[in-house]
């Protein structure tokens, strides 16, 4: 075996051996990655402009009612200051695509404008999933 060779089959085999450390770093990665924690449940009546308390503190409104294909706003009024909120809005059961709005600051608060796609069901009945810092709260509604 000549000296290239040798060079050769020793940068074969590095690439091997690189390859399988790195295959063996990210299923490491996959298999141990902390899961994000459950969304907390609430239940409240957001009828008419009705404040929902968040366990953490603070409280979730919509300012105005939610309605299909109309925008309609929602507040988070005595929350801390972090990175700004994100409500995440789907359907039980249906598919509605990518429905993710960020929260903007306003006054002492936050805001956010969304506007809900018509399901073709006639389902009225959505979740929004509002994380805040490392907290998630889930709050099911109807729309009008």
């Amino acid at each position: 075996m000549t000296a290239k060779q040798r060079k050769l089959l020793l940068l074969g085999v590095a690439l091997l051996v690189f390859g399988a450390v790195k295959f063996g770093l990210i299923y490491w990665y996959l298999h141990n990655k902390p899961a994000a924690p459950a969304a907390q449940r609430l239940s409240c009546a957001i009828a008419g402009g009705a404040v929902c308390p968040l366990p953490g503190g603070g409280g979730l409104r919509f300012e105005t009612a939610p309605a299909h294909g109309r925008p309609f706003v929602m507040r988070l009024d005595g929350v801390g200051t972090g990175a700004a909120p994100t409500a995440d809005f789907t359907m039980p059961q249906m598919d509605m695509g990518f429905n993710r709005y960020t929260f903007v600051r306003d006054g002492a608060g936050w805001k956010a404008t969304a506007t809900l796609p018509m399901c073709v069901s006639g389902s009225r009945r959505w979740q929004v999933e509002v994380k805040l810092g490392g907290q998630a709260y889930l709050l099911p509604f109807d729309v009008r």
